[in-house]
Parts: C-alpha cells; sequence; structure tokens
C-alpha cells in the first residue's frame, strides 16, 4: 500500500484551507482573528508563557506541580485557576471535555446548559470551543500562571491559542496506540501534522508555543524504550512542521533506578536525534514527570497519598522541573481515628515499594539503566530510519506494520502486540517476549537474566499471568505482581 505521508512541511494553502473548515463548524470560530491572537499572545508577561516558565524552573533548581484541571462553568473555572495559583501552581492544563474532544460541539453546548440549570458537573472538563476567546481570556488574566489546553485539536485548539494558552500541539502516538481502536496511523499522523503546523504558523510569527512529547503511553509493564522512540518520532515530526519548543514527559513506572534513568535519558536522546535529522533550532524547554500512566491507583486514601509522594519524591531528586498529579480527597479539621489509619496506610507504602527496592545511592545501577535504554532505542529508532529511507514518519509506518515498532495491549487493532513485558524481582520492567523489536542480543540477554532472577526467587516461571499481577501492583502497595492468594 502506498504511503502518502511525509515527514515534510505542509503546504500554506493547504493549512489555511483547513483552519477555515474547522473555524467554521462552531459559531465561536468567527471570532478567531490570528492578527489579534498574535498580539494578545506577545502581549503575555514570561510569567504566562509556558516554555519560559519551564525555563526559570530549570534555571532555579526548582520542582512544581503540574496538575489536571477543568470544569464546565467559567466563574468555576476561574475559582478553581485561582485555587491552584495560591496553592503555588505555576502552570495549569485545563483538560478539555470529552464531547468537544470528539467535536460534538452541540451535544457540549447542551450540557454546558445543562449544567448551568441543574448545578451538576455534566461535562468531564471546560468546553473552550463552546465559549468566546474573550470568555475564555477571563481565565487567562485572572491567574499569573502559564496555561495549556488538554485533549485539542482543531477547532479548540485554535480558541485556546488565540485566548493565551502558550502550550499547544497534537503528537500522533497517545490518539493512535493508546486511546484508539481503529485509527489508521497514517490518518493519526496527518492529524498531527496539520495542528503542529498551525503551531508553527505563529512560531514563524515570533510567537513559540510548547508542545508535550508523550510518546506512545504505556497500556502494560514495559521497559520505557517504545515510550521515548514514540516521543523522539513525534519530536521530529513537530520540529518539521516549525514547533521550536518541546517537553519530554517521562511516565514513571515504580522503579526507582529505572524512573531516575529515564528522566535523565529521553531529553538526551530526542536532543541527539532532533541534532542528527537537522532541527537544532528546537530547543527542550525542560522534563515533566508523570504518575505511573494508565496504570490502576492505589484503592485507599492512604496509599494514593503514598502514590503522590512516590512520584514527587522521584521527580525531586531527578531535578525534573515538573510532576503532572493526580488528585486525591483530602479530609479537613480536627484528625479522626479513619485519618490516623490512613496515614499509617501511607507509610507502609512507601516501606513496600520503595524499601523493598534496596536502593543504594550509587548512580552505577541508573547508568547501567541509560546505557541498556539507549541501546534500545537507538536500535529501533535507527531500524525506523532505514525502513523510511531517512523519513521517520514512512519508517514508523512500515515499522507498525513489519512489528518492527510494537506496544503489549494497545487500544489500537492494527499493532501487532507480539511484546510484552513483566518486572523483575525488583520490580524494574523488562521485556519478557521481544516480538520483532530489533534489540541488540547482548541487551535482550540482560532481560532474560533480569526475569530468570525472579522467577528464581518466586520459584515459578513467569507468564501472561505474570505481566496481568503486575499491572496491578501499584494500586496495592507492592512493586512486583502476586497472583491473589499470595498478597
Amino acid at each position: 500500500m502506498e504511503i502518502k505521508v511525509r515527514n515534510k512541511r505542509l503546504d500554506e494553502d493547504l493549512l489555511q484551507q483547513k483552519r477555515r473548515e474547522w473555524l467554521a463548524e462552531w459559531p465561536t470560530g468567527k471570532g478567531v482573528d490570528f492578527e489579534d491572537a498574535i498580539g494578545y499572545q506577545k502581549s503575555l508577561p514570561d510569567s504566562k508563557v509556558w516554555w519560559k516558565v519551564m525555563a526559570r524552573l530549570r534555571r532555579e533548581g526548582r520542582t512544581v506541580v503540574s496538575p489536571r484541571a477543568g470544569t464546565a462553568i467559567l466563574e468555576d473555572e476561574i475559582r478553581l485557576c485561582q485555587t491552584l495559583e495560591k496553592s503555588g501552581v505555576l502552570l495549569i492544563p485545563v483538560t478539555t471535555d470529552s464531547y468537544s474532544r470528539s467535536h460534538k460541539y452541540e451535544r457540549a453546548q447542551q450540557a454546558l446548559e445543562e449544567s448551568r440549570r441543574t448545578g451538576k458537573k455534566i461535562l468531564n472538563g471546560y468546553p473552550i470551543a463552546i465559549y468566546s476567546i474573550q470568555d475564555t481570556r477571563k481565565i487567562i488574566e485572572a491567574c499569573n500562571a502559564a496555561f495549556t489546553p488538554r485533549g485539542v485539536a482543531g477547532l479548540s485548539m485554535e480558541m485556546a491559542i488565540a485566548a493565551g494558552m502558550t502550550a499547544s500541539g497534537l503528537e500522533i502516538f497517545p490518539g493512535f496506540g493508546s486511546y484508539s481502536k481503529n485509527v489508521r496511523l497514517e490518518d493519526a499522523i496527518w492529524n498531527s501534522q496539520i495542528n503542529n503546523r498551525v503551531c508553527g504558523w505563529y512560531a514563524d510569527r515570533g510567537v513559540i508555543l510548547s508542545m508535550d512529547l508523550h510518546g506512545w503511553i504505556p497500556s502494560a509493564t514495559i521497559p520505557l524504550s517504545i515510550n521515548i522512540v514514540g516521543q523522539i518520532i513525534d519530536a521530529l515530526s513537530a520540529a518539521e512542521q516549525g514547533i521550536k519548543a518541546l517537553t519530554p514527559l517521562v511516565h514513571f513506572m515504580g522503579n526507582m533506578t529505572q524512573d531516575l534513568a529515564w528522566t535523565r535519558v529521553s531529553p538526551r536522546l530526542i536532543r541527539e536525534y532532533l541534532d542528527k535529522c537537522g532541527y537544532q533550532d528546537t530547543f527542550l524547554t525542560g522534563r515533566l514527570c508523570q504518575m505511573v500512566p494508565l496504570f490502576p491507583v492505589p484503592l485507599d486514601l492512604g496509599g494514593a497519598f503514598a502514590y503522590i509522594n512516590y512520584s514527587a519524591m522521584v521527580a525531586s531528586l531527578a531535578g525534573a522541573e515538573a510532576l503532572f498529579v493526580r488528585t486525591v480527597d483530602e479530609g479537613a479539621g480536627v484528625a479522626t481515628e479513619e485519618s490516623h489509619a490512613m496515614s499509617y496506610r501511607s507509610a507502609k507504602w512507601i516501606f513496600d515499594v520503595v524499601r523493598e527496592q534496596k536502593i543504594e545511592f550509587d548512580m552505577k545501577e541508573v547508568e547501567i539503566e541509560e546505557k541498556v535504554t539507549e541501546a534500545e532505542v537507538r536500535a529501533i529508532v535507527d531500524k525506523l530510519l532505514e525502513l523510511g529511507d531517512g523519513d521517520i514518519l514512512v519508517g514508523t509506518i512500515r515499522g507498525i506494520e513489519s512489528g518492527v515498532y510494537d506496544s503489549p495491549w494497545s487500544s489500537n487493532l492494527t499493532v501487532k502486540d507480539e511484546v510484552l513485558g513483566v518486572r523483575d524481582a525488583r520490580g524494574a520492567c523488562r521485556y519478557l517476549d521481544f516480538g520483532n523489536l530489533p534489540i541488540p542480543e547482548e541487551i535482550k540477554e540482560f532481560h532474560r537474566e533480569k526475569v530468570a532472577e525472579r522467577e528464581k526467587a518466586q520459584g515459578k516461571k513467569v507468564d501472561y499471568h505474570t505481566a496481568v499481577y503486575d499491572l496491578w501492583c501499584i494500586s496495592k502497595g507492592k512493586i512486583v505482581g502476586l497472583p491473589p492468594y499470595n498478597q
């Protein structure tokens, strides 16, 4: 089958035609004035520009929280963001609702009206395409923080940028490999390219918008090399469309040695391939860490607090600029017996997960994990470049078709799904099945040895069921998954 997409900057006429189409999807799109948007963006202070905030945090050696936030009613959203700002939050993501993300604007409008009428939270986010630009600017102007929209494309992205949010863009892999069933990779690439070219269009006019690099979000226990490869592919694609500021997002998987190693190695490899492919003028803003992705979280409040605390601890030790944090419900007032118990459970969670790893503050183990990850990532990316005759996007399409690039338990039916990961005896993520990944033989042997150590320690063979138990272990306050009758 002929591959039509290329890693090539999109034609200006095509871009403007597409922008006219999506701005006509809902009446609020008529309010987007490109010159006004550019002028407003340039008028924003440094404290409201995402990449500048990240750069300041890096200079100052600080780590801050970047939460998830988004509620339907404008006044409630303003109060929520002001509360976050008072809590010291400098980077505020505004999560959009599911209807808007699916371009079902009429349903979003109806749900917003019902939310106002009943006081119930019908929408699960802020419907940015339904509000006017002037309305959303009230949020920007109510806080001295930088804003980014979450889950936007097309009309919603244009509205967000025009309103003064300073980070945007659309990656390939979250929408393809983690949240869709039938989306073709070629379509996901095209959609990413056209949205990212909008951000590049602003960059051409002096407005630098930052884009996160999530990569292929792990859907199971797996070494992060698959994810970092996705970040590199997204980085090269975004840079070609003119995006100048990129923020690597490191997904913590629960083993401190690996989490520290991946936080160090991810931006280094992204930088390496940006330079290698000629994008020296695209810069990395800093590192944004994330709590264990798409896995079940601890079910009790004590474990939930510990889960946050672990992630915050690793982000701090790694010197990351920010950490995406999921929230837990917090009690207030005089401590009760139950709140004491929750506190103790929180401490136990730390003991069981962190102490079991027998962590020594010796960077030798971190450096070993870095070298292993570097070898895996380079082997896969170089093979994709070879398959595409130098074009990373063509190579990626061919790589998915052949299983050269693969991930376990992907939601997308076009993915081979022939690789599988498990944890070793100390909770580090290892490959159990390599599928067709072009990983060097000596690295494969390293993984096999680590898996064998777990098999020896547990006295049983590691298999597919082990991978299932490992998926749940963090939620149960363990770093290694065990069958229900052993927990």
